[in-house]
């Protein structure tokens, strides 16, 4: 009887199918009138894109996809304008950033020093009596028209009797008389790795160089926003790359970051408010014994923990200090048989269990050096399903990236020669320099190369302008420096950013090109990628931005869009 009754009920449903699945045909969105570029294997361009359930049902001509409507579905033209998948930077350092997006200043993008100064007079307005004033990176000299960094004097005008910390890049930072005093440095004060400019009687003149830990010192000597500024601060940063058409993070500590650092961004996901996918990596930066310190970071956080909204993807950028050679390619490394040693002992340990891995290589002979120990690994343990990464390389050589291929592994280039360009023609040359990176050899070895930032000290997080990078190798300033042998096609490029990236985070299956059964992650762009000058792809930006079928960001005709699924 119970197998009558269960038959029955199997015929029932194939005749008589289910009014739920019935009113699920129809697309919740559709996207018409457009150009969109799908980046699939043929590299199709269409007009529209239906999207159910967060991701995408089909793709084709108006008219064909305009039958997945149904009296609830929601139809936005995009009056011709162009579609791209969503952007995502597959190295940077975006959750640290966002702790201080909603105190700190930014010049990038400033075209004069007395614009930039301006900047920092307008928050003397704003802030209460002995705030600091920070600008944390990602600018140069080269960007102003006066060619020139501040002098302490123009500081303290634009603030005066305030705290003011202004750093360039990894290289310089400027601080004022009454920052001095809060930090309490003195002409015998010890600076890690930096050198401090003194006057002719022996006193601190404010100006400071160095390198990366140089300048993790002295931000760690200025007080850090409370938790609720730094919530804030990261919805904010998270929408301001939203606007930049990024939809997914490959995000990395980076100096000054530890564990309890995270809690921000665990509370966005917590409270469903993330409007990036943010593949996250620990550090040992600043922690002691570091394997051990890796162990016990990821006791309770196993390989791919998390879902697709906030994700653990490994461990990087520096699995120790010792094997770190810097920002640049001038910075001398030489690690001592003790340094590759605690290096190998944790890349091991992470082979065997598992663990996806992205290191910081400068400098070709740092990556030869990484890839001694990769190698001697992977004739124990098999490296290849694991997609370990080496980041920036910018003087790769060919047989550097033949080894890293014949490993399966993973190259990110990110735009930091747009900014420290002339620091690595000094130390390369004109000539060896037009090579730097050498992207296309990378590409057509079939080498996995994916592309981004390093933001936010080192650069800024515009993925636009890095795809102008990308494509005509110039510096910020105009200067020549890539060669057009070496720069990848448009399209390379947005691959770079989209589908390449993605498998970066094993996510190649769920995103990264406007394909059936992925996620509909998408930006409607200010203008078209594929055609404009490549002088102008850097003042590109989203008008309308989809993470999961829902706009997360939208101006203009788009703006009521905004937070609706």
């Amino acid at each position: 009887m119970t197998r009558t009754l269960t038959l029955i009920a199997l015929l029932a449903s194939c005749v008589f199918p289910a009014t739920g699945n019935a009113q699920s045909a129809g697309a919740d969105t559709i996207l018409v009138n457009g150009k969109i570029v799908t980046l699939d294997g043929r590299s199709s361009i269409v007009q529209a894109i239906a999207i159910k359930d967060g991701k995408i049902l089909a793709t084709g001509p108006d008219a064909e996809i305009r039958r997945d409507a149904n009296n609830q579905t929601h139809i936005i033209d995009v009056g011709g304008r162009t579609v791209i998948p969503g952007l995502m930077d597959s190295h940077l350092h975006a959750l640290r950033a966002g702790l201080t997006h909603s105190v700190e200043l930014s010049w990038a993008g400033i075209p004069t020093l007395a614009k930039a100064l301006g900047v920092i007079h307008d928050a003397t307005q704003k802030l209460p009596p002995g705030a600091w004033i920070k600008v944390g990176g990602g600018w140069t000299d080269l960007q102003f028209q006066e060619k020139r960094g501040p002098t302490i004097a123009e500081l303290v005008a634009a603030a005066p009797g305030r705290p003011v910390y202004v750093q360039r890049l990894y290289n310089t930072a400027w601080i004022t008389p009454a920052g001095l005093k809060r930090m309490k440095l003195t002409s015998g004060s010890e600076i890690p790795g930096g050198k401090a400019e003194k006057d002719a009687n022996g006193n601190l003149t404010g100006v400071f160089t160095g390198v990366n830990r140089t300048f993790n010192f002295f931000t760690a000597k200025i007080p850090q926003p409370g938790f609720d500024q730094q919530l804030a601060g990261t919805k904010l940063y998270f929408r301001d790359m939203n606007r930049l058409g990024l939809t997914a993070i490959n995000d990395f500590p980076g100096g000054g970051m530890l564990p309890e650092h995270y809690r921000a961004v665990q509370t966005l996901w917590q409270k469903h408010q993330m409007t990036l996918r943010v593949s996250f990596h620990i550090g040992t930066e600043g922690l002691p014994n570091e394997l051990d310190s890796v162990k016990a970071m990821t006791a309770f956080t196993p390989m791919n923990f998390g879902d697709d909204m906030l994700r653990f993807r490994g461990i990087g950028e520096a699995l120790t200090q010792g094997m770190y050679d810097g920002s640049t390619v001038a910075v001398p490394f030489n690690p001592t048989d003790k340094d590759r040693e605690n290096f190998c002992a944790i890349a091991k340990w992470a082979a065997e269990r598992g663990v996806n891995v992205q290191q910081h290589a400068a400098s070709d002979k740092a990556a030869a050096m990484i890839l001694d120990c990769f190698e001697a690994i992977n004739k124990q343990i098999p490296i290849a399903p694991l997609r370990w990464q080496i980041a920036h390389i910018e003087n790769a050589s060919e047989q550097t990236l033949s080894r890293m291929k014949a490993l399966n592994m993973g190259w990110t280039v990110q735009d930091r020669l747009l900014y420290a360009g002339p620091i690595v023609m000094k130390v390369l040359g004109p000539e060896a320099s037009k090579r730097t990176p050498p992207i296309k050899t990378a590409l057509k070895m079939g080498l996995h190369v994916a592309a981004g930032t390093d933001s936010d000290q080192v650069s800024p997080f515009n993925p636009f302008v890095s795809l102008r990078w990308l494509l005509d190798g110039k510096m910020i300033d105009g200067t020549p420096m890539r060669g057009p042998e070496e720069s990848p096609s448009r399209e390379e490029a947005l691959r770079m950013y989209t589908i390449n990236a993605a498998w970066f985070t094993f996510d190649e299956d769920n995103r990264g090109s406007l394909e059936p059964g992925k996620y509909a992650d998408l930006a409607v762009l200010s203008d078209d990628y594929m055609t404009i000058p490549a002088d102008k792809v850097g003042e590109l930006h989203s008008l309308l931005t989809l993470v999961g079928g829902k706009a997360v960001y939208g101006e203009g005709p788009f703006a009521s869009l905004e937070g609706k699924p």
